[in-house]
């Protein structure tokens, strides 16, 4: 039962660094370059890669990178478009589609060690 939370927890690092992470390229944009924001930028990615760290311990790495890059894309194009207007074409679309599908293939060959 410790392994399941441990793994649990790992998984939950692992969204939490993908929050980060999308908060930062948020704030970048929002406060458009300026100074503040390349410091909280700076400050959210790094707890980004602190809390990978931790979500690798009981995560393989390549699915815990792949989720990250692909999760936080995707929400980062998502709030491209709901927050800042900005508009996607039909071939972006299909890419995150295709990348999405892509990481569901990737988890679903996960080797369970």
């Amino acid at each position: 039962m410790k392994l399941e939370k441990q793994t649990i927890l790992a998984w939950i690092f692992l969204l939490l660094a993908i929050f980060a992470e999308v908060l930062s390229t948020g704030i970048l944009k929002a406060w458009n370059g300026t100074l503040y924001s390349y410091v909280f930028m700076a400050i959210f990615i790094a707890m980004s890669y602190y809390l990978m760290a931790l979500a690798i311990k009981k995560i393989q790495v390549g699915i815990a990178y792949a989720m990250w890059e692909i999760l936080g894309s995707s929400c980062i194009v998502l709030m491209s478009v709901f927050i800042f207007g900005e508009v996607l074409t039909i071939k972006q679309t299909i890419g995150i589609l295709l990348a999405i599908f892509g990481i569901i293939l990737i988890n679903l060959g996960e080797v369970k060690e």
